[in-house]
């Protein structure tokens, strides 16, 4: 992930990484920013929830963006549920990776950046944690401005019958390529 004026990477979160710049633009994204200044690393040392920022370490470690990951489960509606698993309508949960938080820098919304950390998570669950757990789903509660971002990487709503504020969505991974 680099740019003519950036040389990014995303890592894991550490301490003394500059947390207080990250700017989201609005203000119904503070909350995002104030759990990573608050409580990413303490939930990340504690293996409560993985989180990894964008940064430029030549510059410095100032984050630019991050996502945050957990494990989690998701109940599907009979016409989601995967149907080439024999008797899945036996189980009424199935194992998932959720992005708990995703954000980039309001200078950097619009370039691709959280494209590129969407695909590094999906590769991730698909690759590395899927084949050896057995994790079949990649799911995130999305505010109502992210929605056409997850549905043009291919994330499908929920079936809700009460408009939710944050909507549920997931991604199969199994049909991922």
């Amino acid at each position: 992930m680099s740019s003519t004026q950036h040389n990014f990477q995303l890592r894991p979160i550490q301490a003394g990484d500059n947390l207080s710049k990250l700017s989201l633009g609005k203000e119904s994204h503070t909350p995002l920013k104030i759990f990573l200044r608050k409580a990413a690393l303490n939930f990340h040392q504690h293996n409560i929830a993985k989180t990894y920022v964008l940064v430029d370490d030549e510059v410095s470690a100032r984050v630019w963006g991050y996502v945050t990951l957990m494990s989690s489960e998701i109940i599907l509606n009979e016409n989601q549920r995967p149907q080439e698993i024999y008797a899945s309508s036996r189980y009424e949960a199935f194992p998932a990776v959720k992005i708990a938080r995703l954000a980039i820098d309001k200078t950097l919304q619009g370039q691709g950046y959280g494209k590129d950390i969407l695909e590094w998570t999906v590769t991730l669950a698909r690759d590395k944690i899927s084949p050896h757990i057995g994790c079949r789903f990649l799911v995130v509660d999305a505010k109502q401005d992210s929605i056409a971002f997850y549905e043009k990487a291919g994330f499908s709503l929920f079936s809700t019958e009460v408009p939710d504020e944050h909507p549920p969505m997931f991604l199969d991974l199994y049909h991922v390529t």
